[in-house]
């Protein structure tokens, strides 16, 4: 899945997006990250949400982050 990134919103959004279409819940990348449900939610809104956190996330729903780059036309 490539996404072309326009802000740190638009990741959480994909983020969650992945999370649906793995039918994954957030109680339970919530219990592998050892936080309350609560607490993810907080991490998905936050105004500062970046790559780090998009790590976290993803290698607990057993994905990798990967960064690419492309030519602008």
């Amino acid at each position: 899945m490539s996404v072309v990134y326009k802000d740190n919103e638009q990741i959480a959004i994909e983020i969650k997006k992945l999370m649906l279409d793995s039918k994954v819940t957030q109680r339970e990348i919530a219990a592998k990250l050892e936080m309350k449900p609560q607490g993810l939610t907080k991490l998905l809104s936050k105004k500062n949400f970046g790559f780090e956190d998009a790590d976290k996330l993803l290698s607990a729903m057993g994905y990798h982050l990967v960064i690419g780059f492309e030519k602008a036309e």
